[in-house]
């Protein structure tokens, strides 16, 4: 804990937030505002299934281990709350399998992806001098 400008005790350890962004509380006058850094995520294929989708999940999962109840009922009723969850986790990593093995191009080795990097890149330098000849022969 620091002390804000007033003397106030300030708590600037980060903060997960459920939608899995991570939350640095700074504090400018008397208010605390949130700043949110979002994680970086992988592209979207279909628009439910990516990193922020499997965040929300591990915080859950982690937030069921922490909880310790003292009686069995509630221990019971919290270990199959995170049993299901982890289910969850594993369906979602099952479908981001399923689209990572849908990309484009993940069926080529490091040799063939090289290779079509390399005929890229010349038929760049290729069209690029060819637009630098177009527009000396306009001048």
């Amino acid at each position: 804990m620091e002390l804000s400008p007033e003397g106030q005790p300030v708590d600037k350890k980060p903060i997960l937030t459920p939608d899995g962004l991570i939350q640095n509380p700074t504090s400018i006058g008397n208010s605390t505002i949130l700043e949110q850094n979002s994680t970086p995520s992988s592209p979207q294929t279909n628009g439910n299934t990516n990193l922020t989708a499997i965040l929300p999940v591990i915080y859950e999962i982690i937030r069921c281990v922490e909880k310790d109840p003292l009686d069995n009922a509630a221990k019971q009723r919290e270990s199959q709350e995170g049993s299901q969850k982890i289910l969850e986790l594993q369906k979602r990593f099952e479908i981001a399998r399923a689209e990572v093995k849908q990309l484009p191009g993940i069926d080529y080795n490091k040799e063939e992806q090289l290779n079509k990097l390399e005929l890229l890149r010349n038929q760049l330098l290729l069209k690029q001098q060819l637009i630098r000849k177009y527009k000396d022969t306009q001048l």
